[in-house]
């Protein structure tokens, strides 16, 4: 059976829910790597100032885009995900440190891929 989609998500949309997809693959991925290919891990999977880039490029992204979305539908949701997922990157930083960082950034990734789900589910609903 064949899913179509009744509204059109942007090529940059799909770039950011990508990008946070890819980004809960990696948190996922890193302790496994890094116990059974620990030159890879130590090397490119568990970069700190790469993993800094990338979220801060992803959260950018995504803020941009569900703003400028939620002056169209007006559904706070996404924003809200949103938030959520730099909480969870906060509480990383502030509390829990390195030894929780695969979890927190799974579920931190997870919500930022959920807002985006849910933004084009707003625009698909709203005239906009």
């Amino acid at each position: 059976m064949h899913h179509s989609h009744s509204h059109n998500e942007t090529p940059i949309e799909k770039v950011g829910f990508y990008l946070s997809v890819i980004c809960a693959i990696h948190c996922i991925a890193t302790p496994v790597v890094m116990t059974v290919l620990p030159y890879l891990g130590s090397s490119l999977f568990h970069n700190h100032s790469w993993e800094i880039w990338f979220i801060g490029a992803s959260v950018a992204l995504a803020g941009a885009l569900l703003i400028a979305d939620y002056r169209k539908h007006h559904s706070i949701l996404p924003l809200t995900l949103l938030l959520g997922s730099l909480a969870v990157k906060g509480i990383e930083l502030l509390w829990t440190g390195e030894q929780y960082e695969f979890l927190t950034g799974f579920v931190g990734a997870i919500l930022i891929a959920s807002a985006y789900y849910v933004n084009w589910k707003a625009k698909a609903s709203c005239s906009c």
